[in-house]
C-alpha cells in the first residue's frame, strides 16, 4: 500500500504532525512492505504537477491540514481519480476558547494581536471556517482521530475512526539520564493547556507543595511563558524549558520525577493520552485530572478530581514515597507504554486503510 500524508506546517503544529503524520510515515516504511510520503500542504498547492506525480501513485490520501477551498477541491479531485482520501484532526474546533491561540481562526475572526498578547482589529472571514470544515468531512471517504469522544462528535459528516496517538520508540531510546537534588515535578505542551492548569486546581497545589516540600522544583516544558508566571512559588522552585524539536522531548522528560497532566472542560476532554503515555515509557510516576483521556490509563497512575486539595494530598503523597512509585512505574506502567509504540501498531493503521480501500 502507498500513502502520504499532507500536513501544514505553521506554528503550533510541530507535535500534532509529528504524532499524526511523521510517525506514522517512518513506521510505515519500516515495514518494507509498505510506503508512505510526507507533503507539505504549500508544496502541495504551489507545485501541482510534482503533486500530481506522487499522489498518482498512492491508495491513499491524508490531509492533515486547514481544509481551505484548495483542499476541498484537491479532495473532489482524487477521488475522482479513486483515490481514498482521509481527513485526519485532533482537535475539537467549535470548542475552542478564547485562551486558545486558534481561537479567532476558528471563530472566523481575522485579527491582529497587540504585544500584549490580545486581539485587535477582528473582522469576520469568509467562508465560515467551521463550515469548510464540514464540508471537508463530507467529502472524504473517512476521518481518523486519537480521541474517542472527538470521533463520537462528528460522526453525522462522514465515518470517524479512532486513532490513537502511538510512541515512536526510538525517539525515547537511549536517553541520557541527567541526575539532579531534590524532586522536579514536570509538565509540557502548548499554549491550549492554559485553561486547564487555571481551573484545574493544579496551581494552587502546586504552591501549596512547594511550601511544604522546599526541595521540589516544577519544570514547565514547552516555553509556555504565561503559565510559567501563574505558578505563584519561588523563583528557585520552577523552571522554564524552551519548547525543543519533538525529537530532543525525551531528553527534557528524563529531568522529570512527576509528571502531571490537568485538563479542564470539554475542550481537554477531547485530546489524546499521548502526555500520559509518554511518562509511562520514560518510567516516570504521573497524576492527571479525571477525564475521557486518561481513563483507559487508570490503573498505571492516579487519576485526580478537579479540586487543589486533592492534587496536593496525592502530590505529597508521590513526593514522600518517590522511590517506590518510581519502582511501580517501571512495570507495568512502562510495558504498556512500550506496547503502544508505532510499530507494534502499524498493522493496525495499514489495516484501517486497507478496510477503506475495500468499500470503495
Amino acid at each position: 500500500m502507498n500513502i502520504v500524508y499532507i500536513y501544514e506546517d505553521v506554528p503550533g503544529r510541530g507535535v500534532s504532525n509529528e504524532l499524526r503524520c511523521f510517525t506514522p510515515a517512518r513506521a510505515i516504511n519500516r515495514t518494507k512492505r509498505h510506503t508512505a510520503r510526507l507533503l507539505n500542504i504549500i508544496d502541495f498547492e504551489l507545485n501541482p504537477r510534482e503533486t500530481d506525480q506522487i499522489c498518482s501513485t498512492k491508495d491513499v490520501i491524508i490531509f492533515h491540514c486547514n481544509l481551505t477551498e484548495s483542499v476541498l477541491s484537491a479532495i473532489q479531485h482524487w477521488k475522482a481519480q479513486n483515490k481514498i482520501v482521509v481527513i485526519d484532526f485532533d482537535i475539537h474546533n467549535n470548542l475552542i476558547g478564547s485562551t486558545n491561540p486558534d481561537y479567532a481562526d476558528w471563530h472566523d475572526l481575522k485579527q491582529s494581536i497587540s504585544p500584549q498578547d490580545k486581539p485587535i482589529n477582528q473582522e469576520k472571514i469568509s467562508p465560515i471556517t467551521t463550515n469548510q470544515f464540514k464540508w471537508g468531512l463530507r467529502l472524504a471517504h473517512a476521518a481518523t482521530v486519537p480521541s474517542r469522544r472527538l470521533a463520537d462528535d462528528w460522526r453525522e459528516y462522514t465515518d470517524v475512526y479512532y486513532l490513537p496517538n502511538y510512541i515512536d520508540q526510538e525517539i525515547f531510546l537511549n536517553v541520557k539520564l541527567e541526575t539532579h537534588e531534590g524532586i522536579n515535578i514536570g509538565w509540557g505542551g502548548g499554549n491550549s493547556h492554559l485553561l486547564g492548569f487555571m481551573k484545574s486546581g493544579v496551581l494552587e497545589a502546586l504552591h501549596r507543595v512547594c511550601v511544604a516540600r522546599p526541595e521540589v522544583k516544577v519544570i514547565i516544558g514547552g516555553g509556555n511563558r504565561r503559565i510559567f508566571d501563574l505558578l505563584l512559588v519561588r523563583d528557585y522552585q520552577k523552571v522554564l524549558i524552551p519548547w525543543v524539536p519533538y525529537s530532543q522531548w525525551a531528553q527534557i522528560l528524563s529531568k522529570f520525577d512527576i509528571g502531571i497532566a490537568p485538563l479542564y472542560g470539554k475542550y481537554d476532554e477531547r485530546r489524546s493520552w499521548i502526555s500520559v503515555l509518554e511518562f509511562m515509557i520514560m518510567k516516570i510516576p504521573w497524576m492527571g485530572s479525571a477525564g475521557p483521556p486518561y481513563f483507559e490509563l487508570e490503573e498505571y497512575g492516579r487519576l485526580i478530581r478537579n479540586d487543589p486539595s486533592a492534587w496536593e494530598n496525592v502530590l505529597i503523597n508521590i513526593i514522600d514515597n518517590i522511590n517506590a512509585y518510581k519502582l511501580d512505574a517501571s512495570r507495568l506502567p512502562h510495558l504498556f507504554g512500550i506496547s503502544q509504540s508505532i510499530d507494534e501498531n502499524i498493522e493496525k493503521i495499514i489495516g484501517l486503510y486497507q478496510e477503506l480501500l475495500n468499500k470503495q
